[in-house]
């Protein structure tokens, strides 16, 4: 019962491993007639097995080249009022982080504590901080100059 056992295991490896390696040498079969073409085309084969990347992501990649452009743009200038609504975060201890009307998420490093108000509407001006924070929320930013549009809740830290 053993050696048949041996015997069938033996034959289904040697069975897998040739279904592997035929796939191997038609796709190298393939590359070399691809080659061949590309000498008689007068291109090197470098340059015809030059590999070409295609996005995946081509939305995503939009998104993200803008936001770098946005922060690069405002990095160390101060920008033009923006209004948002201030929202008590209750991560890492807890911080007021502000998020525009444009949906931006701006985590202010200076905020005076008179306008720490959850829900609170406010403009701001300041500049794009260029730090890394624990909270990992939010665009690090000096507030310059704040204005209350709208109160929202003071709350203290024991009502959280």
């Amino acid at each position: 019962m053993t050696k048949s056992k041996n015997l069938l295991s033996t034959l289904t490896v040697a069975l897998l491993l040739s279904a592997c390696g035929s796939g191997t040498a038609e796709k190298a079969e393939d590359n070399t007639v691809k080659t061949e073409q590309a000498v008689q085309e007068n291109t090197t084969p470098q340059e015809a097995t030059k590999l070409v990347a295609t996005p995946m992501n081509k939305g995503k990649a939009v998104v993200d080249e803008k936001m770098a452009e946005l922060k690069d743009k405002l990095k160390g200038e101060i920008t033009d009022w923006q209004r948002g609504r201030v929202q008590f975060l209750n991560l890492e201890g807890g911080f007021y982080g502000i998020i525009t009307d444009s949906g931006q998420k701006i985590l202010p490093m200076n905020m005076a504590k008179e306008f720490a108000q959850n829900g609170a509407i406010v403009r701001i001006k300041g500049k794009v901080k260029n730090v890394m924070t624990i909270q990992q929320w939010g665009t690090p930013f000096t507030i310059t100059e704040i204005e209350l549009i709208k109160p929202g809740n003071k709350t203290t830290e024991s009502e959280m």
